[in-house]
């Protein structure tokens, strides 16, 4: 009696596991195959250009943006250096570099520009430049992929204040002020006394008022912000609250104009590196110009 009751036991268990087994495969060929797995891991995306070429120029979503290889400090063609800007086929640029020793202490900035710059270069982009008394809003929206070896670089935002109206003709000897935002940078510019910690709160970042240039030993004042935390990059960033401090602190005159925004990588000799822009994206007064992958 025991074993017929095993047995019986036995059958019951395989016919629940038969039932079961019908009812999964019943299932999946019901949504159309077998359960997904997950999805591919990201890929590359393919190059639409590059250039190399000192000086080259990449417009970006109608010219509102340029990608710019710019190698003021040194050139890209020239024994140790390597430089170039790249737009891919998904929409999303960049840039990257590689120098060796070169024996110059100037950087190079590959960026890319919306607005204009004190010097003349002028993007298709309606919200820049803009006088501070006329700028009630302004923030950047930023997906970035970055890799950098060695110590001698940063990446950040840069704009500039000028007295008169910057346009295409060059407004240079009027520039008052230089701010620059850095968010990464290499251990070579660790060692630095803050002017004051945790000078502007952007919701949940901080950023030090890093480095106070006054004259600049080129006639205007160089002010340098640099996140607290590096953890992560920011996906937005509130411009309007850094010039509000340097209001604050140095009492800048309204009648200032703003030119445009930077954003770039300036590095000097050894280092090497690659920055992809997914997606940036400017917000004035209310009216947004945007630039990346679709």
């Amino acid at each position: 009696m025991v074993l017929l009751k095993n047995k019986q036991k036995y059958h019951f268990q395989l016919l629940l596991m038969l039932l079961f087994t019908l009812s999964v495969i019943l299932s999946c060929e019901s949504n159309g195959g077998t359960t997904p797995g997950p999805g591919p891991g990201p890929t590359t995306p393919q190059v639409e250009k590059i250039d190399s070429s000192s000086g080259a120029i990449i417009g970006i979503s109608d010219t509102v943006f340029i990608l710019s290889n710019n190698d003021w400090g040194y050139s890209c063609t020239s024994v140790g250096c390597d430089q170039a800007i790249i737009l891919y086929k998904d929409g999303s640029y960049g840039w990257q570099w590689d120098r060796d020793s070169t024996g110059d202490n100037d950087p190079n900035y590959p960026e890319v520009l919306c607005g204009t710059k004190p010097w003349g270069s002028k993007t298709q982009a309606t919200i820049f430049p803009i006088q501070i008394k006329d700028l009630n809003s302004c923030n950047a929206g930023i997906d970035i992929d970055l890799k950098v070896s060695g110590n001698n670089w940063n990446l950040a935002f840069e704009f500039w204040l000028t007295s008169e109206e910057p346009g295409l003709a060059d407004v240079s000897g009027s520039i008052t002020d230089e701010v620059m935002i850095w968010l990464r940078w290499g251990v070579a510019h660790d060692v630095i006394t803050i002017e004051e910690e945790d000078a502007v709160v952007d919701g949940g970042r901080t950023y030090d008022y890093a480095q106070y240039y006054p004259a600049h030993g080129s006639g205007w004042d160089y002010h340098q912000f640099r996140i607290s935390e590096e953890e992560t990059f920011p996906s937005t960033i509130d411009i309007k609250l850094f010039i509000d401090y340097l209001q604050d602190r140095y009492g800048l005159s309204d009648s200032l104009w703003m030119t445009g925004m930077e954003l770039g990588n300036e590095y000097w000799d050894h280092t090497e590196g690659k920055c992809t822009i997914n997606n940036l994206s400017y917000l004035v007064n209310g009216e947004t110009v945007g630039s990346g992958s679709d």
